[in-house]
């Protein structure tokens, strides 16, 4: 929520381009001074909004930040757990994924996203190949957690 994934993005590569989006303004303004500070703000731009916003952010994407069919490499789902789903397929609606794009989605288990890893399973070898990892929650060790790995193999 603070732009620290992005960040982490930007450093694992350095030649990304990478489009965040928040849905709260005011720590979209918090992460773009944290980029800014790290010296990756040319390379990572914060939108603020919601995929589930009628359109609105998803217009900004296409008009404002260039996003065409089979544009997008890597999507990193942290959000709204209840929107996991929904979000994706308004993606892939736009057909921003191209055969080989893959969705990182974390907190499958805490706090949970269950539609999102059932919605992957039922798509297993047709629309995605999906490996998860167990992990832990954020900073502990004590509460474990998932997260899915999706490698998009194209509409069928």
């Amino acid at each position: 929520y603070c732009g620290y994934s992005a960040l982490r993005m930007s450093v694992a590569a350095p030649s990304a381009r990478i489009i965040s989006i928040e849905f709260s303004a005011a720590n979209a303004g918090i992460a773009r001074r944290i980029h800014e500070f790290a010296g990756v703000a040319e390379r990572v731009t914060v939108v603020v909004g919601t995929l589930g916003d009628g359109g609105r952010t998803i217009g900004s994407l296409r008009s404002e930040h260039g996003f065409t069919p089979g544009c997008v490499d890597l999507v990193f789902i942290d959000h709204d757990k209840k929107v996991y789903v929904s979000d994706l397929q308004l993606i892939l609606a736009q057909g921003w994924l191209h055969r080989g794009s893959l969705v990182v989605a974390d907190n499958i288990k805490f706090p949970g996203a269950p539609e999102y890893r059932t919605y992957m399973a039922a798509h297993e070898g047709a629309l995605w190949h999906t490996v998860e990892h167990e992990t832990h929650v954020e900073y502990q060790t004590l509460i474990k957690d998932l997260l899915l790995v999706s490698e998009y193999l194209g509409a069928t």
